[in-house]
């Protein structure tokens, strides 16, 4: 007699991998190679759980290539930086600088400074801004490079 093995569902989940190329520089009270402007080609793994949509789907992958589109080849900088916005261009003063760019070039994420972690912070809750109410959690790992990443992790 052959048993049948029956399985049920017991979690979904969906996870997506993307790089892009961005520029920034970090404000720290110490002296640091990282206060200089410099760029990464960060990698970012995205997970989402949850159950499945009126269209079949947990998360539409198509709003994270956008985020990450919107990220791509800017410059990335606190709000905290930005002095003025006007007739489209911004202008950042911060760790001696004086940074006058087209807004076209620049990301302005609202979190004090421009780390992975808060890179990490800033891409999960832009996917939670876009979650319908079947996602349960949402995972962003940002790595900076081959060696070093942030990750967080957003639960309803």
């Amino acid at each position: 007699m052959v048993r049948e093995m029956r399985f049920k569902v017991v979690d979904r989940k969906i996870g997506w991998h993307k790089d892009f190329d961005s520029s920034h520089f970090l404000v720290l009270p110490y002296e640091s190679k990282c206060l200089r402007i410099h760029g990464h080609t960060y990698n970012v793994d995205v997970e989402i759980w949850g159950e499945l949509n009126e269209n079949g789907m947990i998360f539409d992958f198509n709003h994270l290539s956008n985020l990450v589109k919107h990220l791509d080849h800017r410059i990335l900088v606190s709000e905290k930086w930005v002095e003025k916005k006007h007739d489209g261009v911004i202008v950042i003063e911060r760790n001696e600088k004086y940074i006058k760019l087209p807004e076209s070039e620049v990301v302005v994420l609202d979190k004090p400074n421009v780390t992975a972690e808060y890179i990490a912070e800033w891409f999960a809750e832009k996917v939670a801004e876009k979650a319908g109410k079947n996602v349960k959690r949402i995972r962003v790992k940002v790595w900076e490079d081959p060696r070093s990443y942030a990750e967080i992790t957003l639960e309803r």
